[in-house]
C-alpha cells in the first residue's frame, strides 16, 4: 500500500480512505493480515493490519525498513492527451512497465472531444493512476508527472542535446527502427509520440530543430494509446529489463 509519508521514526501508520478502500473493497484483507508498505521513492515495510474500515486503516510495522537503490535508467514518456479513459489506460501500463517519467502535451491535433476541456485538471486523476500502477507490479518509485501547454514547450524542458541520453519519436514513414545499437552508450531514455491523427507540421519541426531522431515500430498502425507501450515495452525487452 503506498504511504507518502513512510518514514524511519515510527511504527503506527494511519492509511488514507483510497487505501483503506483498497484494502477492504478490493483485496478483502482483515485485521492481523500482513501488506508491504511503500512510499514510491525507494523505501518500504512489511506491516500487519491493526484495524481497518472503507474509510480509514491503522497498520503497524513489523520488519525494519527496506530501501531499494534508485534505478540506474531514466525512461521519460512523452505523450499527448487524448480522451480520458485511454489516457488512463496508456498511464497505468507505461507504469507497470517501469517508466520513470511521464510528460503529458496538448497536442496540435488534439481530439474535437477535449478542445474546451481544462486537461490540467486531470493531474490529480493521473497522479492516483500511477499510485495503482506502482502497487500492481511492485515498483516502488512513483513516475514524475508534468503536463504542457505544447509539445514545443515540452521539449524545452528537457535537456535533450547531451551525450548520456538517446531521443526519439516514432513515425509511421520512419525507415529506420528502434535497435539495440541506440541504447549503447545512455541512462536516460526519451520516447516521443503523436496524438491519434499523427504530428502537426509545427511539432515535426520543433523535433527535427532539436535533430530528434526518428524510428518506426513497424508497419502496423498503432493507436495513441499503444504506440508508447509498444515502443517502450521493445525497449525494456532490449535492454535486458523484460
Amino acid at each position: 500500500m503506498y504511504l507518502k509519508n513512510l518514514a524511519d521514526t515510527a511504527s503506527v501508520y494511519e492509511l488514507d480512505a483510497m487505501q483503506s478502500s483498497h484494502i477492504t473493497k478490493v483485496l478483502r484483507m482483515k485485521e492481523g493480515q500482513e501488506i508491504e508498505l511503500f512510499n514510491g521513492s525507494g523505501l518500504s515495510y512489511k506491516a500487519r493490519i491493526l484495524s481497518s474500515t472503507n474509510k480509514y486503516t491503522r497498520v503497524e510495522t513489523l520488519s525494519d525498513s527496506m530501501f531499494v537503490e534508485t534505478l540506474s535508467e531514466r525512461i521519460i514518456a512523452v505523450v499527448p492527451f487524448i480522451k480520458k479513459e485511454n489516457l488512463f489506460f496508456m498511464t497505468q501500463k507505461l507504469t507497470e512497465i517501469g517508466v520513470t517519467d511521464l510528460m503529458y502535451y496538448r497536442p496540435d491535433k488534439l481530439d474535437q472531444s477535449l478542445l474546451k476541456k481544462d486537461l490540467f485538471k486531470l493531474n490529480k486523476k493521473l497522479e492516483d493512476i500511477v499510485i495503482g500502477g506502482c502497487k500492481q507490479s511492485g515498483i516502488n518509485f512513483l513516475p514524475s508527472i508534468k503536463c504542457f501547454k505544447d509539445l514545443e514547450t515540452c521539449l524545452n524542458d528537457i535537456p535533450i542535446q547531451t551525450s548520456n541520453n538517446f531521443v526519439c519519436f516514432f513515425d509511421l514513414d520512419a525507415s529506420e527502427r528502434l535497435a539495440e545499437a541506440d541504447f549503447s552508450d545512455a541512462n536516460e531514455y526519451i520516447f516521443i509520440t503523436g496524438a491519434e491523427s499523427g504530428f502537426s507540421d509545427r511539432e515535426r519541426f520543433n523535433m527535427e530543430e532539436k535533430n530528434i531522431a526518428v524510428r518506426s515500430l513497424g508497419k502496423n498502425i498503432l493507436r495513441a494509446e499503444t504506440a508508447p507501450i509498444a515502443g517502450i515495452t521493445l525497449f525494456q525487452s532490449h535492454i535486458g529489463n523484460i
